[in-house]
């Protein structure tokens, strides 16, 4: 049994072994690594009909079997099977014959399996929380602790490895013959680099200095080198092809300048990528101190190194804003879910996942509900003309063969020389899994996330084994990314390390007041197209928006109830309930858009508070801030009376009066009483205000509603 945290060299330490074993003694060795929590009891042990009574073999039966038959000369070669994955007795207790002396396997058909004396087990395994004693007495053990591998002994062995890649592996598109010197040039020159670089200071002070950041996942310093290097290596790549179409090589100094940033800026993102936006500036102002890099800071002492990126015209510092387009909307383009407004947030993030992506690294988006996470994800695979995306929801209760299936919709098995092979249906193309809230899932009762344990698997070993065939299947040309809320929101379980430690981590946070002010300010200037005489309206139309958005976060909590959520989604369909009452008017007046704006803005935010004296603040601070970013407008007559707003006394969605609105829904109560309800109802004013609540959600664009009551308060009545 080996035993250790993830990262610290179990792995590595057998499969040296095993080569080093194959090398000096001249025998075949075979490796077979099975993960027993991803598939069931049966299709590892095998099983028994109980009506024919005729045994199955399970994918272990099966391997011992072969070995025991001897038909293709098994007896002359090594067999070590892994069991790489978390030990509990549900399975492992089979295994205590096949442990012990006996050396037996005992299937319940009465046939005896011997253990042969060129077959080993091992267990490679995080710890032995839920394994018995029974299990552990009968196997060697091995403790891998944190000095084992320490993290200057993890960066050479990364810079060994890209010393030994080649960066035109990471795309099919071969590079130009012409420029091999070039391509020598940059990977001689980042090795070169790198070494003088980490002589001047060591990459223990850098991480040291990360730990002290506070990060969304618990961090891991394998995990932020590895990100370094895929950052770093896909970054050679894109500068590799952008000189390939030039007419002369580049300069040395040229190179030089746009590595020493590159290497700069990969440091900032992989070491403080999954920390917040604060964290990150002050990690930048930390790199920009050390020795390598005094003299790579911006021209503007007072900007964040956050805020440039590499120029690979000249190498040198280019500010995001200037990469970020001004784009303008078509109004109908405001209820399109995938419309998207660039803003320098977005723009830097897809920058980064367009990279880690180029070098097929997994990459993990974590952030609050409504923060953008699968835009951006999206708006990043666009870049990309040779991936498929395959859109994955979990759920508490995702399988393995959920996800398996899933893949097989979207894949071909194909039999070659070497195996079975699962590959995306479109030649030549990647295909991306993406899998969306990816920390519900629920642990079994030893603490297992099965879906986890197979994508950690499927990244790993690039494979997994095929219950029904007992075959294993390698992939092909299959990536994956995920999104989830933060580990500390309800529902959600933390993600193992062992999985965690394969991907790159980047925290999406909701965007800033700035960034808020560009999105809107772009949804409502496309709003106002159809009103001309309303357009000078739409910068204090998202003033006023985000300030109420601002407050309402900030005054109400999920403490006081768990439903107070407030996300930038909320501005969103402030912005579409604005837009599918104007669409069809013609004319507007400054009273009546305020009024509109208002009528929406407490239907957002006033209609799920629970108490009176909260829908009375609420109400106050929209008649101020009204009052604040209108002053040319008669707010006091814009707000006054009730504002209710309905499609039913008209075909279009318009302001209405109460007491023509009851008559109306009183004319046909009593049609609606004899088909749909045993008793009548009584119309009073809090009845017609829900039900034209209820109305105007139901009649949105992905109107989705909740309602929150005690029993018996009349829920489903109103939905009726």
């Amino acid at each position: 049994m080996l035993v250790g945290r993830s990262g610290k060299g179990k792995t590595s330490t057998y499969q040296t072994l095993l080569s080093a074993l194959e090398s000096v003694e001249s025998v075949e060795s075979v490796c077979h690594v099975l993960d027993a929590k991803i598939i069931s009891k049966d299709t590892l042990f095998g099983f028994l009909d109980a009506t024919t009574r005729e045994w199955t073999d399970g994918i272990f039966t099966s391997i011992l079997r072969k070995i025991v038959e001897n038909l293709r000369g098994e007896n002359k070669k090594r067999y070590w099977i892994i069991f790489n994955g978390d030990v509990d007795p549900e399975w492992v207790e089979n295994l205590n014959s096949v442990l012990d002396d006996n050396k037996v396997l005992t299937l319940p058909n009465g046939e005896r399996i011997e253990l042969l004396a060129n077959v080993r087990l091992i267990f490679e395994v995080e710890n032995l929380k839920y394994a018995t004693p029974a299990t552990i007495s009968r196997c060697g053990m091995i403790w891998y602790g944190d000095d084992i591998v320490n993290a200057s002994m993890y960066f050479q062995s990364e810079l060994h490895r890209l010393k030994r890649s080649d960066i035109e592996d990471t795309e099919d598109e071969p590079i130009p013959i012409s420029t091999e010197m070039t391509r020598e040039r940059i990977l001689d020159r980042v090795n070169e680099m790198l070494h003088k670089i980490f002589q001047e200071t060591s990459i223990e002070d850098i991480i040291v200095k990360a730990e002290q950041l506070v990060h969304i996942m618990e961090f891991s310093y394998s995990r932020a080198i590895s990100s370094f290097f895929s950052l770093l290596k896909s970054s050679c790549l894109n500068y590799q092809r952008l000189k390939s179409q030039d007419d002369f090589a580049p300069s040395q100094e040229l190179i030089d300048g746009y590595i020493l940033r590159t290497i700069l800026s990969s440091l900032l993102w992989s070491f403080s990528g999954d920390s917040s936006l604060e964290d990150r500036k002050k990690y930048g102002k930390y790199l920009l101190q050390l020795a390598p890099f005094v003299n790579s800071s911006p021209a503007d002492p007072f900007d964040s190194l956050l805020d440039f990126d590499v120029s690979a015209d000249n190498g040198q510092w280019i500010p995001w804003v200037n990469r970020v387009p001004q784009v303008e909307l078509e109004s109908q383009a405001v209820v399109s879910t995938d419309a998207v407004v660039p803003t320098i947030d977005t723009q830097r993030h897809q920058d980064l996942i367009y990279r880690l992506l180029q070098d097929h690294k997994p990459v993990l988006l974590c952030g609050p509900p409504g923060s953008g996470k699968t835009m951006t994800l999206f708006s990043a695979l666009r870049q990309s003309r040779n991936m498929d995306v395959m859109g994955l929801n979990f759920s508490k209760s995702t399988t393995p063969t959920l996800l398996i299936k899933s893949l097989e919709q979207h894949c071909t098995y194909h039999r070659t020389i070497n195996g079975t092979v699962l590959s995306p249906t479109q030649i030549g193309r990647w295909l991306v899994v993406f899998c969306d809230e990816i920390n519900l899932p629920a642990n079994d009762k030893y603490g297992t996330q099965r879906v986890i344990s197979l994508l950690r698997q499927m990244i790993e070993e690039n494979g997994f084994w095929k219950e029904d065939e007992r075959k294993w299947v390698s992939l092909s040309r299959v990536q994956f990314v995920g999104a989830c809320n933060p580990p500390t929101d309800a529902g959600r379980t933390p993600l193992s390390a062992r999985f965690l430690r394969h991907t790159a981590i980047i925290l999406v946070d909701s965007p800033g007041t700035l960034s808020l002010e560009q999105i809107y300010l772009t949804f409502n200037r496309s709003i106002l197209k159809s009103i001309p005489s309303l357009r000078h309206f739409s910068d204090s139309l998202t003033n006023a928006m985000i300030e109420v958005f601002v407050r309402s976060k900030e005054h109400f909590t999920s403490q006081q109830s768990s439903h107070y959520i407030y996300s930038p989604r909320e501005l969103t369909r402030w912005c579409r309930g604005i837009f599918e009452a104007i669409r069809h008017w013609d004319e507007l007046s400054d009273e009546g858009l305020i009024r509109l704006w208002a009528h929406e803005g407490l239907r957002l935010f006033s209609d799920r508070l629970i108490g009176k004296h909260e829908r009375d603040w609420t109400w106050d601070m929209i008649r101020e801030v009204a009052s604040k970013h209108f002053p040319g407008a008669d707010v006091r007559t814009a707000l006054n009376g009730s504002i209710l707003y309905s499609s039913w006394l008209s075909r279009t969605y318009s302001p209405v009066e109460q007491e023509t609105l009851r008559q109306f829904i009183k004319a046909r109560m009593k049609t609606f009483c004899e088909e749909e309800l045993d008793t009548p109802l009584v119309l009073f004013d809090d009845l017609l205000d829900h039900i034209l609540r209820i109305d105007r959600v139901l009649r949105q664009p992905q109107g989705h509603l909740i309602l929150i009551g005690v029993s018996s308060s009349g829920k489903v009545s109103l939905i009726h």
